[in-house]
């Protein structure tokens, strides 16, 4: 059954089907494809709508019915072209060229009964060789035909271009049509086109000369386009090489004005443009109209001229209407110029002055009449001011920084006017007194004036004589009448007096002038108390112009911080001269302020952290009395209050006075201890906390004692007696200490199980005594008093600011507080802020701040500067002397390092150890990170310290059995049995009690007499006393248990069996024996086991070293890094 229209197109929509019928008529049969494959016929056309589609068609020939659709319409798919184009094949079908792929199908099936008839046929009659080679070149061809493509035809040229006049101008511009042609190619409509992409992307089927044509006048207009997301219809094609446009015009496709007229052609006359005045007598004005000339110099008729318009192509091209024709446009005048001329307006005769004067210098304007107005002139004389301009070419300023020069501009200001000093002629022509003038120049005045502007500046020449790959390109006049000198050079005749000016020149700066400078004086620095924070200050800092105008300098220079970071880096400010100038900018309607570099260098330097925060720069007295010790270093002194500058003054004397010895102290106080008193005095008196961190040796006991003794005596003891925390070891030397040396005051030690009863006598003495360990046992008794002052003996034992003890002590009430340490710092410098954070809370800030603002500047990068800022804000309440510097008397201290090889067994056990833990701790770290491994790199650092010390303390079966000795244990033994018949009284000590029953064991044996003292030790006094004042050559000692507190003035020999990590715990035990009352010289051994774990320590250790002497010592020397690497590095 046949298949009706409407089945066919079914899959389309009704509005659809309809409207596809009026676009049959649209589908470009000469553009017509097929594919057939699988009994599938797929057709493709062009077909024109708003623009020219590209759609598509399926169709299952067996079905007869429509198997899919596509289109390049908006709608892509089922629209009403393709629909059209479905319209169009069923109509069609059995015709020309459908048929043959309809009829395919059918063929292919009736093939078979063809053949079958044809050979049943053969069978019955006789068939002729002609019909049969007929028959077969038929199958042959039909076989061809399927397998043929359509020939596409491509019509005549379908595009075409339109030189029109734009609106109101005389301005060309282009415009594409799309045409049809009748049968004889003649235009039978036109339409206007946009869409360009088309022909670029070849949905538009045009012929490639055609679409060449199309690409260069569109490489052109697209060049002009003053919006890319819009397609003007309207084409500007200025910039279009003249080969390309005669292309174009050769084509025959391109028209003037209309299409109606023949296509334009390409003339081989040449014609020549040239302008010429045209005046206004009445209006008194006159304008330049162009003219144009043929080959023939001929100038061509007014009326055929305005008919004649510009081509604005390279080189020129002209279009004439009137003979319909383009071709060459020659003139001296470039495309650009030529514009301009043409689009002068009226000129009153002021400006045709002006004009004539700006136009004198170039050549190209010889043969340019001159205007009638300024034919017959007076000409005028007179001297000229030189003007030196400085900013008129900023965008050249950072060549001449990279090639060390700075430029300026000279003119010359004539009585009717200004001219350049490069200006070429003798003469120029100005408008003056309401008419044109000419003015003769001064040539020998001129050059007078620059000679003399030159032999005050030494470095002055011009632009030109500077290599041209080093200055920027001028045009001739300017060029001419640019200079450039050595910015210092300028900057130092500028200022602080102008003396170019002095010369008779003037001065101009235009808004971008790095030299329009004013000098300033009278710097002056201030610190202005807070009205609403007493004790709290801010720095000023005012400077003032030569005018006696006054600027906020810390506002200023903290703006240019915040803009120019660098400028505080110390590296940074070495790089300028101290006698040259810092230049600070106002704004572009003031000249800069010009300081000498000497005056600020001080103030990036030694005010920074103010700089860095102007508008948050307040700081307690601590730092205002920092910032007046900066006087000498800002040259010049601060202005501030009385009362400020008294707290000042009572600070810096905190060390320089002396108290005698107080009446009823049984022993006269050493000058240094006298020094001791008197500060002790001034915080009592200043209300301030301190840290006596004298040296080991030199008296802290003594000098608390004799302070607390005149406490008493004035009084200030009664009911609220002074309060000492000490470890437990030193109980006992407190109250021996103060039965000695002050007897009149009362103690009341708060030591065993029965100190109980003893609380209620608390306010009833002069000094508590009481221990760390008991200060979380007995917190509520204590804190249940007043105290008038609170002492912590060993206050490095509060170093943990989470520690139990920590928090205790800072929770007793006590109107004054002071700490006894010879070593504030043992490791970093959260250890002082804790100490500081116990006296004084707040002083030295939160832990966080103190961290940011000082230890992480110190510790990892370390910063002098800060460290001395931190030195110097600790330094009125930290008296710390060495026994080198006060206790002269004392005998000399030798230090030996005794360096000892391991033998071959603990060789190889020290190796196979660490190689264990080097690679157990590095996986360790990997897995849990660095932080988190702390207790397990300690456990394997102690494991290669005791294979050190003797391989029993790794207390493994194995290595017992095997009975590997101890090198260093040998080496001991030896050196103390020489010391012992030389008649030495020794200390020995270890970390490891386990190795000091190694060691006595090993004397015993060698029946040398010998006490111990460890932490378990009961009767300490028995044992001290058995060495202090018998015959026992030797104390074992741990260094943990008798580090400190212990006067051992008896030895003379101290050995470290094994380096700790810390310095001055090392140094606390020495001077168990080197101290005060020591009458022979001390030896002190330290026993270093070579290509080991304890060489590293002994590293390390001078690093903490530095550190602490760093920090506490009254210099500013010995910088210092540290870093966790350093506790790695001890594993390799």
């Amino acid at each position: 059954m046949k298949t009706t229209l409407t089945q066919f197109l079914s899959r389309f929509s009704t509005i659809t089907v309809q409207r596809s019928a009026s676009y049959v008529k649209d589908i470009d049969l000469h553009r017509l494809n097929f594919r057939f494959e699988n009994n599938k016929l797929s057709i493709k056309a062009q077909i024109e709508g708003t623009d020219l589609y590209e759609t598509y068609i399926t169709i299952h020939t067996l079905k007869n019915s429509i198997a899919d659709t596509k289109c390049s319409c908006p709608v892509r798919y089922n629209c009403k072209h393709a629909a059209a184009l479905a319209r169009y094949f069923y109509e069609h079908q059995n015709e020309k060229p459908f048929n043959k792929y309809v009829t395919s199908n059918v063929q292919t099936v009736s093939t078979v009964h063809t053949e079958n008839i044809a050979t049943t046929h053969s069978s019955l009659s006789t068939t002729s060789p002609t019909h049969y080679t007929a028959k077969t070149w038929l199958n042959q061809f039909r076989q061809q035909l399927a397998q043929e493509k359509p020939i596409q035809v491509i019509s005549q040229h379908q595009l075409i271009y339109l030189f029109q006049q734009k609106k109101n101008t005389n301005t060309l511009q282009l415009s594409v049509y799309k045409v049809r042609r009748n049968k004889n190619g003649q235009i039978r409509d036109t339409n206007a086109y946009t869409s360009y992409d088309n022909v670029l992307n070849g949905r538009l089927k045009v012929s490639s000369e055609e679409k060449k044509i199309f690409n260069h006048l569109y490489f052109f207009a697209k060049l002009n386009f003053t919006n890319t997301h819009y397609y003007p219809t309207a084409w500007d094609i200025s910039g279009i090489y003249q080969e390309q446009l005669k292309t174009a015009i050769h084509s025959g496709n391109c028209y003037a004005l209309n299409v109606i007229n023949p296509a334009l052609t390409w003339s081989d006359e040449s014609y020549r443009i040239e302008f010429n005045w045209h005046a206004r007598p009445v209006q008194q004005t006159e304008k330049l109209k162009a003219q144009f000339f043929d080959q023939n110099h001929q100038e061509i008729e007014t009326e055929h001229a305005k008919q004649i318009f510009i081509i604005h192509s390279h080189p020129l091209s002209y279009l004439d209407t009137f003979r319909n024709q383009v071709g060459v446009l020659e003139s001296s005048y470039s495309s650009e110029m030529i514009e301009e001329l043409i689009n002068m307006p009226q000129m009153p005769v002021d400006l045709i002055a002006e004009f004539e004067q700006v136009i004198q210098p170039y050549s190209i304007f010889e043969d340019l009449p001159q205007a009638q107005f300024t034919q017959n002139i007076e000409v005028l004389d007179g001297k000229p001011t030189p003007i030196l301009r400085f900013g008129s070419f900023p965008q050249y300023d950072r060549l001449g920084q990279m090639n060390h020069y700075a430029i300026a501009e000279i003119e010359f200001d004539y009585p009717t006017g200004t001219i350049k000093a490069g200006f070429p002629d003798a003469s120029f022509i100005s408008y003056h007194n309401g008419k044109s003038v000419r003015q003769q120049r001064d040539l020998a005045t001129e050059k007078s004036q620059f000679e003399l502007l030159k032999s005050i500046v030494p470095s002055l020449k011009w632009i030109t004589e500077i290599n041209k790959n080093k200055r920027p390109a001028f045009d001739d006049i300017t060029e001419k009448s640019v200079i450039c000198a050595n910015p210092y050079d300028w900057v130092e005749q500028l200022i602080p007096e102008n003396k170019i000016e002095r010369l008779g020149w003037k001065v101009e700066h235009t808004v971008d002038s790095l030299f329009n400078l004013i000098s300033t004086q009278n710097l002056q620095f201030e610190l202005i108390e807070s009205d609403q924070r007493p004790d709290w200050f801010n720095v000023g800092a005012t400077v003032q112009d030569a005018n006696g105008n006054t600027y906020n300098l810390i506002e200023l220079l903290g703006e240019l911080v915040t803009r120019m970071p660098i400028i505080l880096d110390p590296e940074y400010l070495e790089q300028f001269e101290d006698d040259g100038y810092f230049n600070i900018d106002l704004g572009s309607e003031h000249p800069q302020l010009a300081i000498k570099i000497q005056d600020i260098k001080p103030i990036f330097i030694y005010l920074k952290e103010i700089l860095q925060k102007p508008e948050s720069a307040g700081f307690d007295r601590y730092d205002a009395v920092q910032f007046l010790d900066l006087q000498h270093h800002l040259g010049m002194p601060w202005q501030s209050n009385d009362r400020l500058k008294i707290f000042a003054d009572r600070l810096q004397q905190s060390y320089q006075n002396q108290l005698p010895t107080p009446q009823g102290f049984q022993g006269e106080l050493r000058p240094y201890q006298q020094q001791g008193l008197a500060w002790l005095q001034f915080l009592r008196e200043t209300e301030h906390g301190g840290i006596l961190a004298d040296d080991m040796g030199l008296g802290k006991t003594a000098q608390t004692l004799a302070h607390l003794l005149l406490e008493k005596q004035a009084s200030r003891l009664e009911q609220h007696p002074a309060l000492i925390i000490a470890p437990t070891s030193l109980m006992h030397n407190w109250r021996k200490e103060a039965e000695k040396f002050t007897p009149e005051l009362t103690v009341l030690v708060l030591q065993g199980q029965d100190r109980i009863e003893h609380f209620k006598n608390i306010q009833n003495v002069d000094i508590v005594l009481s221990t760390y360990p008991l200060l979380g046992r007995d917190e509520e008794q204590l804190l249940a008093h007043q105290y008038h002052l609170l002492i912590l003996d060993e206050a490095q034992n509060i170093k943990n600011p989470r520690a139990k003890a920590a928090q205790v002590v800072r929770q007793i009430q006590a109107k004054h507080r002071l700490c006894l340490t010879g070593t504030p710092i043992e490791n970093h410098l959260g250890e002082l802020w804790s100490l500081f954070h116990f006296l004084m809370p707040g002083f030295l800030y939160s832990q966080e701040v103190f961290n940011k603002k000082y230890r992480n500047l110190i510790e990892k990068h370390g910063d002098v500067n800060i460290k001395n800022k931190l030195v110097s804000r600790i330094k009125p309440f930290m008296l710390r002397r060495l026994k080198t510097e006060v206790a002269k008397e004392l005998p000399e201290k030798t230090t030996i390092e005794v360096n000892i090889d391991m033998n071959e067994q603990q060789s190889k056990l020290y190796d196979a150890v660490r190689a264990t833990m080097q690679k157990n701790i590095r996986e360790l770290i990997a897995v849990k990170g660095f932080n988190r491994s702390q207790i397990q790199i300690l456990s394997a650092l102690l494991k290669l310290r005791q294979v050190c010390c003797h391989p029993s303390l790794l207390d493994l079966d194995h290595i017992k059995n095997q009975n590997v000795e101890s090198a260093k244990l040998d080496h001991l033994l030896e050196m103390v049995q020489d010391m012992v018949e030389e008649g030495r009284k020794i200390l020995i000590f270890s970390q490891f009690t386990s190795m000091l029953q190694i060691i006595e064991d090993q004397l015993n044996t060698l029946k040398i007499k010998n006490v111990k003292l460890t932490g378990k030790t009961k009767k300490r006094d028995e044992v001290i006393t058995a060495f202090q004042v018998g015959d026992i050559p030797i104390f074992l000692i741990s260094l943990k248990a008798g580090g400190v507190g212990l006067n051992l003035t008896a030895a003379d020999t101290v050995i470290h069996y094994d380096p700790w990590w810390n310095p001055a715990a090392e140094d606390q035990a020495s001077d168990r024996a080197w101290r005060i009352g020591q009458d022979k010289p001390v030896f002190v051994y330290k026993m270093i086991t070579n290509q080991s774990i304890e060489e590293k320590i002994l590293a390390l250790q001078k690093n903490k070293a530095n550190l602490t002497k760093s920090i506490l010592s009254i210099d500013h020397e010995n910088e210092v890094k540290l870093s966790e690497e350093d506790v790695m590095s001890l594993l390799d």
